[in-house]
């Protein structure tokens, strides 16, 4: 686990970011969650930009994984992120 950033409105902490998943070569952008009544007004987007900065200081590369269909996938391309494959999730279930 890495640093973890977050927005306080009034007090109260409405969105965060942070780093999970890292090697010698990157650092993974995880936890990007916004309250839904403050959605639509940039703070994901700033959270991503400061800790993607964050981690190319470290001359790393960061990397975020996200579901298809996913909401915010225009947002993370502004911010000059790619796809790069599509990947299969698979659940565990009891029978």
């Amino acid at each position: 686990m890495g640093n973890y950033y977050g927005i306080f409105k009034d007090g109260k902490l409405v969105s965060i970011t942070g780093q999970r998943m890292q090697t010698d070569l990157f650092i993974e952008v995880s936890a990007v969650v916004t309250h839904p009544d403050f959605t639509r007004r940039g703070l994901a987007k700033q959270l991503i930009a400061h800790t993607t900065k964050e981690i190319l200081k470290e001359n790393k590369k960061p990397i975020l994984h996200t579901n298809k269909g996913n909401s915010a996938i225009p947002l993370y391309e502004k911010l000059g992120y790619t796809l790069t494959r599509d990947m299969n999730w698979w659940l565990y279930r009891r029978k």
